[in-house]
């Protein structure tokens, strides 16, 4: 069986380097529990063994197991938050050194602003203001109707639509007369009324008008959120990023439950649901890691135990709430072909520690 490494290195021991690869692992955490801390720690570790493999036995202390490998590429997928600030977060959570090393390893799909454009947040709030002015529209292609009628007015006016076009430009028809006046655009208006005319059929509808009539029927019908062609676009990026960084890989989904805060009308929670089911199947099918951050007090229990349920293993991050002093916990509620590892008395909550090295166990262990 070949593993790969969580990149969090006393967990990594106990399990004899690491977990399945073809797992998707659910991170449920409580605000600060260190979840969040897990999953920038598993991403740069892993990308430091590619990127630099002498800092990374240095921090790590190496992979000594065998059957264990590193994940080819690491993706980091936000759902809300920019590139610019997971960057911040990363140095935040690892010492500078290895988040400057590990850098370039790691690949961010930011889907930020896909998320902002299914919500009544401002789009100044979020756009990037550096960004460049959109492009104007196309214009239509050549027989396509302008409803705007601006492409038609150009034509009569010797202009053109296009802002790229300098100037006005008459082209002979090849083999015409010399003296023959006709041009390209007179003759394409020609062929267009009598394409127009043709389509029009006796009670008055045109093929355009049947077209869209038949487009429509077949949109409607059967539609639902499932479907591919249908669904919402903050769901159509994810599972194009998704798709493109699974294989292989360590991929850190950050969060699943920020969907659940756009109106139902957007996205429904039963379709993140099945879209977890499916990514299950594909990451079992093509290999590698993939870590779904989860708030847990962002949604309902219920809820949560849906998210537990879609994926192949549950690590459970809070806080430990006896004696004066708090102290994080990592639970192993679920973690198939990896479970069976750790010795009777190691099935507890483990204390955690935050060190330049991220997120770690700490020696101290809660058995439950």
């Amino acid at each position: 069986m070949v593993d790969i490494p969580f990149g969090v290195s006393r967990l990594d021991s106990m399990l004899d380097g690491g977990v399945p690869t073809g797992s998707v692992v659910l991170l449920a955490t409580e605000p600060g529990a260190g979840g969040r801390k897990f999953a920038q720690t598993s991403a740069a570790m892993n990308a430091l063994a590619t990127t630099d493999n002498e800092a990374f036995e240095r921090h790590y202390r190496g992979i000594d197991h065998e059957g264990v490998i590193v994940p080819a590429s690491v993706h980091y997928l936000s759902v809300a938050a920019t590139t610019d600030s997971l960057e911040a977060a990363l140095t935040e959570t690892v010492s500078t050194e290895i988040a400057r090393r590990a850098a370039t390893g790691i690949t961010y799909h930011d889907l930020s602003a896909t998320y902002f454009d299914a919500t009544d947040v401002p789009a100044a709030w979020y756009q990037d203001s550096d960004a460049p002015p959109s492009l104007p529209p196309e214009s239509p292609a050549d027989g396509d109707a302008d409803p705007n009628g601006t492409a038609d007015d150009a034509i009569e006016n010797n202009e053109t639509a296009d802002p790229f076009d300098y100037g006005e430009t008459t082209a002979t028809i090849p083999g015409d007369d010399a003296g023959d006046s006709t041009t390209a655009v007179d003759n394409a208006t020609a062929v267009d009324d009598t394409t127009a005319a043709a389509d029009t059929s006796a009670d008055g509808t045109t093929a355009a008008d049947t077209a869209a009539t038949a487009t429509s029927s077949t949109t409607g019908a059967g539609s639902d959120d499932s479907g591919a062609a249908d669904s919402p676009a903050i769901l159509s990026t994810l599972r194009a990023s998704l798709d493109d960084a699974v294989g292989g890989t360590l991929v850190v989904i950050d969060a699943v439950t920020d969907l659940d805060d756009l109106s139902d009308d957007v996205v429904s929670w039963a379709a993140v649901v099945r879209l977890l089911r499916g990514l299950t199947r594909m990451v079992a099918a093509r290999g590698g890691l993939v870590l779904v951050v989860a708030d847990a007090e962002a949604v309902t229990d219920a809820q949560l135990g849906s998210l537990s349920a879609a994926t192949t293993g549950t690590l459970s991050f809070g806080w430990e709430t006896g004696g004066s002093q708090r102290a994080r916990l990592l639970s192993i509620r679920e973690l198939p072909g990896a479970l069976g590892r750790l010795d009777r008395d190691e099935i507890a909550a483990f204390e955690s520690e935050l060190h330049d090295r991220g997120y770690d166990l700490s020696n101290v262990r809660k058995i439950r």
